[in-house]
């Protein structure tokens, strides 16, 4: 059964959902960021320095994913591109398959050229996630009401 909270605008649930989705939203992207500390000491100081608004936290999680290597910040922009203009929801396979098409050749696949779910999932930081239950990708971003 779908989300109904639209259909009763009154009550103000629909804004409510939109609130606390958001806060888990907030604290998602926080806790990805913080997997990067090696130390309590690091760990800490990252703590005392996490924004609080959501779009600053964007910024970070991007900042965070232009310090990894060329191959992995290409990678992770040409998945969160894929699934921003994908027409329909995506399945974690298909969204291999198109990121195992070398940049600029269209005609060419090979099947070592598919990445790692986990790969991908990584590289971005937290941007995308991947329903175990349907094998779909979408952008954290993404309300299910």
């Amino acid at each position: 059964m779908g989300c109904m909270w639209h259909l009763f605008p009154s009550v103000g649930f629909n804004t409510n959902i939109e609130l606390q989705s958001q806060r888990f939203l907030a604290a998602a992207l926080q806790i990805e960021s913080l997997k990067s500390c090696r130390s309590i000491s690091n760990l800490r100081k990252a703590i005392k320095s996490l924004p609080s608004d959501l779009d600053d936290i964007y910024r970070s999680t991007l900042k965070r994913i232009k310090t990894q290597t060329e191959e992995d910040i290409s990678l992770a922009a040409r998945a969160i591109t894929l699934l921003t203009h994908a027409y329909r929801s995506l399945e974690i396979t298909e969204l291999q398959h198109a990121l195992g098409v070398p940049y600029n050749d269209t005609e060419t696949f090979n099947d070592d050229d598919v990445v790692n779910e986990g790969v991908i999932v990584s590289v971005c930081c937290g941007l995308i996630v991947v329903d175990k239950e349907s094998e779909t990708v979408r952008l954290v971003r993404e309300y299910s009401c």
